[in-house]
C-alpha cells in the first residue's frame, strides 16, 4: 500500500482515432472543446496491464488467441475478493462487448415482437438491443422520490402481457448513478420469477461505487434468480481498457448458458483479441491498489465538482452518485430548454456533455457529466462554464 498513482497528468488523445476526443471534435466541428460526455476515463491504464500488453507486442506474432485457465481464475478471484462470491468456472461465458451480449441475449431468449422491459432513462445501446432486434421496448420510467430514483414496480406490472419475456437492468444505473440495494434487486428477482422473465443485468460499472457504497451484485440476491439471470460485466470501465474489447457473462442456468453459447459459436464470436486475455488477467490479479486509488480520485473529483457548482451554478442540481464515474445533473431550475442549454455548452462554454434525452425522454431536463479526468481538465471546463455563465 502507499503506492502513488498519477491521475493528474492529462494524456493528449487527439489524433489517435479516439472516440471521446477525435469523434466528438468531428461531431461539433471544434478542435479546442473539452469533452465530458463519453464514458471512458482520461487516465492511463494500470502499469501491470500496460506491461502485459507490451510483452504481447514484443513477442511480435499477433496470432489467434484462446481463453486461458488464468482468464477464468482471475475473474473468479475478483468476484471472491470484491463481493465474497464463488463463481464456478462453467458459469463464465466470454463475449467481446456488453453491447454485443445484450443484443445477442435479446435475440436468443425472445422472439420478434416480444416485449422487453427497460427502466428509463437508460444507456442507449441497451435500448438498441431491444429495438434493433425488432422487439417491443416496454419503457418503465424510474420514479424520482426526492433526490432518489426508485424502480416503479407498479408501473412495471402494468406493462406485462403474455409476450413479455425479459427485463434488462443496469446496476449501477447509467445514467442516474443509482446502485440498487439488495432489497430492490430481490424485488426485481421476484417480479421476474412471477412473470417468468429472463433478467439481464448489465453490471459493467459495478466496481466503481462511491465512497461508503457497496455494490450489490444480482448474483448475490437469491438462489432463485440464478435460474433466470444473465449477468454481463467487464473490467473495461474499472481499469479504463474499453479499447481492448473484452467482456463476459455469468450465466448460472445451464440451459440458458448452452443456448447463448451456441449462438455465440454460430456467429463465430468465440475468440478474444490477442490483448484481451492478458488485460483481464493482469487487471483482476495485479491492480488492486490502482483500483482503490482511482476510486478515491473520482470521489475527490466529485467533491470538487459539487463544491464548485454549489458556488457558481446553484441552479444546476447534482443528483446523488452511488455508482459509476458519471454525474446526473438536473438543470430544470434554469428554465432553459435542452436545446438552449446544449447550445450554451457548445457555443458559449466550449464544453460538451451528454444531454439527458440521449437516454430517452425520461432523461430530458438533465445532463450527464463524466468525472473521470485529471482535476486540471475539470477545473478548466468549469472555468469556461463560469465565464460563459457570467456573460
Amino acid at each position: 500500500m502507499g503506492m502513488h498513482f498519477d491521475f493528474d497528468t492529462m494524456t493528449d488523445r487527439r489524433n489517435t482515432n479516439c472516440g471521446k476526443w477525435d469523434t466528438m471534435d468531428k461531431k461539433y466541428g471544434r478542435k479546442d472543446m473539452i469533452h465530458l460526455g463519453v464514458a471512458d476515463m482520461d487516465f492511463k491504464a494500470p502499469a501491470p496491464v500496460l506491461d502485459g500488453l507490451r510483452e504481447v507486442l514484443d513477442m511480435g506474432v499477433l496470432g489467434y488467441t484462446d481463453l486461458s485457465d488464468k482468464f477464468f481464475e482471475s475473474i473468479q478471484r475478483w468476484y471472491k475478493k470484491q463481493y465474497g462470491l464463488e463463481v464456478p468456472r462453467e458459469w463464465i461465458v466470454f463475449c467481446p462487448r456488453i453491447n454485443i451480449a445484450s443484443s445477442i441475449c435479446v435475440e436468443t431468449y425472445t422472439e420478434a415482437g416480444d416485449g422487453v422491459i427497460m427502466n428509463t432513462p437508460a444507456y442507449g445501446p441497451l435500448q438498441s438491443a431491444i429495438l434493433k432486434n425488432g422487439r417491443r421496448m416496454l419503457s418503465s420510467p424510474l420514479k424520482r422520490n426526492g433526490d432518489r430514483y426508485e424502480l416503479d414496480f407498479d408501473h412495471m406490472e402494468s406493462l406485462v402481457d403474455e409476450r413479455t419475456k425479459m427485463l434488462i437492468m443496469c446496476n449501477p444505473h447509467n445514467p442516474t448513478g443509482r446502485s440498487w440495494t439488495r432489497e430492490e434487486l430481490a424485488q426485481a428477482a421476484d417480479f421476474c420469477k412471477k412473470h417468468n422473465l429472463v433478467l439481464f443485468s448489465d453490471e459493467i460499472h459495478g466496481d466503481l461505487t462511491a465512497e461508503g457504497v457497496k455494490h450489490q451484485s444480482t448474483l448475490s440476491v437469491t438462489e432463485d434468480v440464478n435460474d433466470r439471470l444473465i449477468l454481463a460485466t467487464s473490467p473495461a470501465k474499472t481499469f479504463n481498457i474499453p479499447g481492448v474489447i473484452v467482456s463476459y457473462m455469468i450465466i448460472p442456468n445451464e440451459e440458458l448458458r448452452s443456448r447463448i453459447a451456441a449462438d455465440i459459436d454460430r456467429i463465430g464470436m468465440h475468440n478474444p483479441t490477442i490483448f484481451a486475455v492478458t488485460a483481464v488477467e493482469k487487471a483482476y490479479t495485479e491492480c488492486d491498489d490502482w483500483y482503490e486509488a482511482v476510486k478515491k480520485y473520482i470521489d475527490e473529483n466529485e467533491k470538487y465538482t459539487r463544491s464548485y457548482f454549489a458556488e457558481h451554478f446553484p441552479k444546476l442540481h447534482i443528483m446523488p452518485r452511488e455508482g459509476t464515474y458519471l454525474l446526473w445533473i438536473d438543470y430544470r431550475e434554469t428554465g432553459m430548454s435542452e436545446e438552449e442549454l446544449e447550445q450554451w455548452f457548445l457555443q458559449e462554454a466550449n464544453v460538451s456533455v451528454y444531454m439527458g434525452s440521449v437516454f430517452g425522454e425520461a432523461g430530458r431536463g438533465y445532463i450527464r457529466l463524466n468525472l473521470a479526468s485529471p482535476r486540471s481538465l475539470l477545473e478548466e471546463a468549469y472555468e469556461r462554464m463560469r465565464g460563459a455563465w457570467k456573460r
